[in-house]
């Protein structure tokens, strides 16, 4: 069956007949509606990768307001050549155009087309168009030249162009013609068009707060979906605005600048933010004073270690209370009974009911011990702003998106539906192979009823073959067979590439020269250009000589230090830079060449999953393994297990 871009989520009458035929179409057609509302535009494009396009329109006009011998036909029969005209204007002169004449029977259809006298256009009856079905109109395709697809793309589905310069992206081998342009491949703009309704249909649907997830694996298209719906909601409602959220501040400052680069501006009614930044807003528009967080990381765990006394029979260390604290906060716990009956599956460790007890206790000593300082935990400013007496102070949107979805806690998504307009629709993009939830909770945990409205991603479009499967090789070992918490990805067709390369070297300080070195010499003797290179490092680091060595080396302008230049690069927008980031952030980047320090304890995690460790430790590796489109370079101070050592390959 054809692929419908944007879905027909309503069709009635002539609609569903004609929904009946294009049904019939292969699994290898694309049948397109244009978003934007314009004369010249025919109601659908026919696109096969092999027979190629056709432009196909419906005339209701009945045959005698068409037929030049009719004496009162005149009128009519302008209006119909004047836009018949416009059409085969608009079109490309290689694209065939079929006109069903709606209301004329075959034979009066006959004596219409000896009336017409421009080229490339083809006259159909209903009937002829709804018994012949979709044979009749595959006959009609024909392939365009790679000039004449590009600019019938742009005229008609410029939303389908990607809204920025991707540091690498590519295509699965297929012999679908050659294209000028960058556009989202079908699978992808599909997603980003999915619940779009047509202008003239948008009007006619009220309906309620509407959930759309998009499953993809990494590399699948998922930030790139995200920002073409965005782009394409703000042209297309001016006055309704538009949010999109993302997980961490790089990639917030990485997007900008690619968009600056690809379009020169964001739209008035489109903001890109974290959403660390958008609730900290909220926070201040709710309560109207100034929100502060512990003064350093050494502060909330002394807090912590200074008042569990009062509780001696507590195992867990300051760590593992800490993030119970969140837990409760992101869960939205209110009270001491509440958390008794609150599931914490995957946690990693259980609890006993004196347990839960001294650990509430210890929790609301904290919090007050913190609010007597006028602090709070990250964690509980979505949780304050959830439970806040009123909500008229947030800022209302009437669409959000939210990229990294995985990452999101249940407070963080009550948040976001609480700043939907009534009737605003809310779009997911997720990567459950990256992490889901934090600790496995499902969708509908979190106030999500996504069944049935969710979209799987499998091709990946940013790495290559070898790439992806060291990666997903590495993540299996540690996570479970479910579903929901692992994408298998879908490896046909896609480009082979070389695996990853593993450097040992003996110390962190030698793995920052050999980085270093091989950077300058890839971009000395091939001419790369800094841009396709991306530099992650883990905690044991030393990422102050890293960037001190690659400055030296590149120019001190010419390294954008993403957790250190936050809102945009050193020198401003234009320059070429090399990026580099913390594990911790880089989630959302990509590069053509990633380089990766500081990965040991991840790459040789084994044993038990104390606490779910080792699984989160296999989701980062997963995560920063597949930043890398082409080259993925690994340096590592120990030797890694016997049985990871064949998924890479010495330099």
């Amino acid at each position: 069956m054809a692929l419908f871009i944007p879905e027909w989520t309503r069709a009635s009458g002539r609609q569903l007949q004609q929904r009946r035929v294009l049904n019939g179409l292969d699994d290898a057609s694309i049948v397109r509606k244009p978003l934007r509302d314009e004369s010249a535009a025919p109601d659908l494009f026919i696109e096969h990768a092999e027979r190629g396009w056709l432009a196909l329109a419906v005339v209701e006009t009945p045959f005698d307001g068409l037929d030049t011998r009719q004496l009162f036909a005149s009128e009519t029969r302008a209006a119909f050549d004047a836009q018949l005209q416009a059409w085969r204007a608009a079109l490309p002169d290689a694209l065939p155009l079929l006109l069903v004449l709606w209301n004329c029977a075959a034979e009066e259809v006959a004596a219409l087309a000896g009336q017409l006298e421009l080229a490339n256009v083809h006259l159909l009856a209903r009937e002829r168009f709804v018994d012949g079905g979709a044979a009749a109109l595959a006959a009609f395709q024909r392939p365009l030249p790679p000039d004449a697809e590009d600019a019938l793309r742009t005229r008609f589905f410029p939303e389908s162009g990607i809204p920025l310069p991707t540091a690498a992206r590519k295509r699965f081998r297929r012999s679908n013609g050659a294209s000028l342009g960058l556009f989202l491949d079908p699978q992808q703009e599909w997603a980003s068009k999915l619940d779009l309704e047509l202008p003239d249909e948008q009007a006619q649907a009220a309906t309620d707060l509407s959930v759309r997830l998009v499953n993809g694996v990494a590399g699948s298209g998922k930030t790139l979906i995200a920002l073409s719906r965005a782009l394409l909601l703000a042209e297309m409602h001016p006055r309704e605005r538009v949010l999109v959220l993302i997980h961490n501040t790089p990639i917030v400052a990485d997007i900008r600048e690619r968009l600056h680069r690809a379009h020169g501006r964001v739209p008035a009614n489109l903001e890109i933010t974290t959403y660390s930044a958008w609730i900290h807003r909220q926070w201040r528009r709710l309560f109207h004073a100034p929100l502060a967080m512990p003064p350093d990381p050494a502060y909330l765990p002394q807090l912590v270690a200074r008042l569990r006394g009062g509780w001696p029979d507590l195992k867990l260390g300051e760590r593992q209370l800490i993030e119970e604290f969140d837990f409760l906060n992101e869960m939205l716990v209110t009270s001491e009974a509440e958390y008794m009956d609150t599931s914490r599956a995957g946690r990693g460790f259980s609890l006993r009911a004196k347990e839960r007890h001294d650990i509430w206790n210890l929790f609301e000593a904290v919090t007050g011990a913190l609010h007597a300082e006028g602090l709070r935990m990250w964690s509980a400013v979505a949780s304050e702003v959830c439970r806040a007496p009123a909500h008229g102070a947030l800022e209302r949107y009437e669409h959000i998106l939210v990229d990294e979805a995985q990452f999101f806690a249940p407070s963080w998504f009550h948040t976001v539906k609480l700043a939907l307009r009534p009737q605003g629709r809310l779009f997911l993009c997720a990567d459950p192979n990256q992490g889901f939830m934090k600790s496995r909770l499902s969708w509908r945990n979190a106030g999500l009823d996504v069944a049935g409205r969710t979209k799987k991603l499998l091709r990946s479009y940013r790495t290559t073959q070898a790439i992806l499967h060291s990666a997903g090789t590495l993540l299996a070992r540690a996570v479970q067979a479910d579903p929901e918490h692992y994408l298998e990805p879908d490896f046909t067709d896609m480009e082979e590439g070389a695996a990853p390369i593993l450097l040992r070297v003996d110390t962190p300080q030698d793995a920052v020269d050999r980085a270093v070195n091989e950077i300058v010499a890839l971009v000395e003797r091939h001419g790369l250009p800094l841009s396709s290179f991306l530099v992650i490092y883990g905690g044991d680091t030393p990422k102050q000589l890293l960037y001190r060595r690659l400055c030296a080396a590149l120019g001190a302008d010419r390294v954008w230090w993403l957790n250190k230049d936050k809102k945009q690069p050193p020198a401003g927008y234009g320059p070429d830079y090399l990026r580099l980031a913390n594990l911790e952030t880089a989630t959302g980047l990509e590069g053509g060449a990633v380089f990766l320090l500081g990965m040991e304890s991840l790459l040789t995690a084994g044993g038990d999953d104390a606490g779910g460790a080792r699984e989160a430790d296999a989701r980062k590796l997963y995560m920063a393994m597949t930043r890398a489109s082409h080259r993925l370079v690994m340096l590592s101070t120990d030797d890694v297990p016997a049985e990871v050592l064949p998924l890479f390959r010495a330099p």
